[in-house]
């Protein structure tokens, strides 16, 4: 589907205007209709003002003549107009009094009808297909109607009383087919007029729009495939947008002109720059591929020398580290003695207060065991006094029977507590024997830790001589490292100024290269674009 912008201009153009005229043209035809079809019905209804006038007056002269008995034949002779249909004449209620109610087609018949008779008000609208127009009009008593006084007549009627109505359907198909062919005759006359006007745009636009655009565009197409003649000027006519457009065209081929001569001179020059530029970068290439290879050879030598330098500072740092390995291993096994040895002055110390705190237990146990014997003995007392009460309360028969229970509860209790003194003192005895045994291993764990701590005490001066002389042995070793390492920079110092000097003579290696390959490049692109530039016709 073509989109707008790929439409030509005078097309955008014409449609534009078709766009805009036809909306107007039809918002003009149809207001042109409507107000011809108003102006159509308001003649209707001034057609039933007539009509209704008409009607009056003809049978006020009737009424005047006393030829009423005729009206009938009167009200068909109007029916005979072609545009008028349905027409009756209705009584009110004050005519209906007067002279009775009449024929039926003299009463309302719809509710319209009878609201004109109550009100007075007229009715007029159109019927739904707009095809009739129902008017039905009041008559009101008046002394001065159509130059008659309705009052001689109608004496029982009070002055602008309802007499009557006429009622009328007024046909409106003559003035429908009217303004149809208005509609028709005004949008003939709008296509009759759009016709010329588009064609004097469209003609317009291509002798003054389109045409010198085609210029333009196959002059600058001309130039876009390269065999475009750069002496082609437009045709400039007028001050207007077309015309600048023109002359700016005409200014860009003769800056694009001037522009082509002096590129052609240019590449003349750079194709033979480009040439000498390759012959000395081929002898700059062979110098640097000769000083390239004689720095690879340095650098060689260099890399040797400097891989040994390195060997020996790895050897002596290895040595180094090694030793300060074991002095720090025995600076930490000092130090693990050291800590050793005052636990062990801490658990002797433990140890000694261990027994003290046994030999008072084993102390303790025996005043318990005294205590124990007395209580034993208050409860051997008790229970021959609870037996004696309880031989004294049978003695007193029925009256010492209270007495005896509370006694047999007593020696009961003195048993229990004689059974509890006597586990007591069993695990008393138990508790010495324990506590006897634990002096004797805390006094043999006092003799273990004494030995202990002396034992460690001859390892930390062990330790000591060691570590004395692992650090006699790490000062060397750091030596010889600090001397290879200083060894080892200098000759790193020198392989990476070898390094250096070959990646400098890599780079011009290279770079020769690249500049020969440039300048062949150059030289092929200078041809290129000669070729180019020679296709314009300047």
């Amino acid at each position: 589907m073509r989109r707008i912008s790929d439409l030509p201009i005078w097309v955008r153009l014409v449609g534009a205007m078709w766009l805009i005229l036809v909306p107007a043209w039809a918002g003009m035809i149809l207001w042109a209709i409507h107000e011809q079809r108003g102006t159509a019905i308001e003649q209707a209804e001034g057609f039933s003002s007539t009509i209704h006038e008409m009607t009056m007056a003809g049978l006020t002269t009737m009424m005047i003549t006393g030829t009423t008995h005729r009206r009938d034949e009167f009200l068909e002779q109007i029916v005979e107009l072609q545009s008028v249909s349905d027409l009756r004449v209705l009584r009110g209620q004050p005519v209906a009094q007067q002279y009775g109610p009449g024929t039926e087609h003299e009463q309302p018949q719809d509710a319209t009808e009878r609201a004109v008779l109550e009100t007075g008000e007229p009715y007029l609208a159109l019927s739904e297909d707009r095809s009739l127009l129902r008017a039905v009009l009041p008559v009101i008593n008046q002394t001065d109607y159509l130059g008659k006084n309705c009052t001689s007549c109608h004496a029982m009627a009070a002055e602008g009383d309802i007499l009557g109505a006429v009622s009328m359907q007024v046909r409106l198909d003559e003035v429908n087919a009217a303004v149809q062919r208005f509609g028709w005759s005004i949008t003939l006359l709008a296509i009759a007029v759009s016709v010329p006007i588009l064609l004097l745009l469209y003609f317009f636009v291509r002798r003054f729009v389109t045409t010198p655009l085609n210029h333009m565009a196959q002059g600058l197409k001309g130039i876009a495939e390269g065999d475009g003649d750069l002496a082609h000027r437009l045709k400039v006519e007028g001050k207007d947008e077309i015309g600048e457009a023109a002359r700016a065209f005409n200014a860009m081929m003769d800056n694009f002109r001037d522009l082509i001569s002096r590129v052609l001179d240019s590449t003349s020059h750079l194709a033979r720059a480009a040439t000498d530029l390759a012959a000395i970068t081929e002898r700059t290439d062979a110098g640097v591929s000769r000083q390239r290879s004689e720095v690879d050879q340095l650098a060689t030598a260099m890399n040797e020398m400097n891989a040994t330098a390195q060997e020996v500072a790895r050897s002596a740092q290895q040595g180094a580290d090694a030793t300060r390995d074991a002095q720090g291993a025995a600076l930490s096994g000092k130090d693990v003695v050291t800590g050793t040895l005052d636990r062990i002055e801490k658990l002797a110390e433990e140890v000694q207060r261990a027994a003290d705190v046994i030999r008072d237990l084993d102390k303790d146990s025996e005043q318990i065991g005294k205590v124990l014997d007395v209580i034993r003995g208050i409860a051997e007392q008790t229970n021959l006094l609870a037996l004696n009460a309880a031989i004294e309360a049978a003695r007193a028969g029925e009256a010492g029977r209270g007495f005896a229970v509370v006694a047999d509860e007593v020696r009961s209790l003195a048993t229990r507590t004689q059974s509890s003194t006597q586990e007591i003192q069993e695990m008393i005895e138990r508790l010495q024997q324990t506590s006897q045994r634990a002096v004797v291993v805390m006094e043999e764990s006092q003799q273990y830790a004494q030995s202990s701590r002396d034992s460690a005490a001859e390892a930390g001066h062990s330790l000591d001589s060691i570590t004395q002389a692992v650090s006699t042995i790490n000062d060397v070793n750091t030596q010889v490292a600090s001397s290879a390492e200083e060894q080892s920079a200098v000759a790193e110092e020198m392989n990476r100024n070898v390094t250096s000097i070959s990646d400098a003579a890599e780079e011009n290696a290279q770079g020769a290269r690249e500049t020969t390959q440039a300048s062949e490049q150059l030289s092929r692109l200078a041809n290129e674009l000669q070729d180019l530039v020679g296709r314009f016709k300047v």
